[in-house]
């Protein structure tokens, strides 16, 4: 594998390590920002509208922050907030993932050194044991 493959795929697997790693669930907005400082939690409205709201934080008894991919300054009476969801660590995900991650390292090496081995496909030996039959596995 050329080192540009190489880096490539631990990339992908940061990449993906990184989203296996975290879930999206509903928290208690006022203990969760005064613990965290998340970069954006997602409001349902009692209407059902949700707004992703980048740089929140607790002033109060309202949510402020901007609203993510515009400059729009946001801010939401608590009392109008039926749910609040934030991105949070998944411990089960993470393990999963190492799991995996360890397997693949673990089947890729085991290929590896498995084709490595073996009788020369062009006939050749690898040698002759201490009795003179051809050897041939390297």
């Amino acid at each position: 594998m050329e080192l540009n493959q190489v880096a490539a795929s631990c990339l992908l697997m940061g990449v993906v390590g990184i989203g296996a790693c975290t879930s999206v669930k509903r928290v208690q907005p006022t203990e969760f920002l005064a613990k965290n400082s998340p970069d954006v939690v997602w409001v349902t409205h009692a209407n059902s509208t949700v707004v992703p709201v980048a740089q929140p934080e607790i002033a109060g008894d309202t949510l402020k922050g901007i609203w993510q991919g515009t400059l729009r300054p946001v801010a939401i009476p608590l009392g109008e907030v039926q749910r609040v969801q934030a991105r949070v660590p998944d411990h089960t995900k993470t393990a999963l993932f190492v799991t995996t991650l360890g397997v693949a390292i673990a089947s890729s090496v085991y290929f590896i050194w498995i084709s490595k081995a073996g009788p020369m496909p062009s006939g050749t030996t690898c040698g002759y044991d201490v009795r003179g039959f051809p050897i041939s596995y390297c």
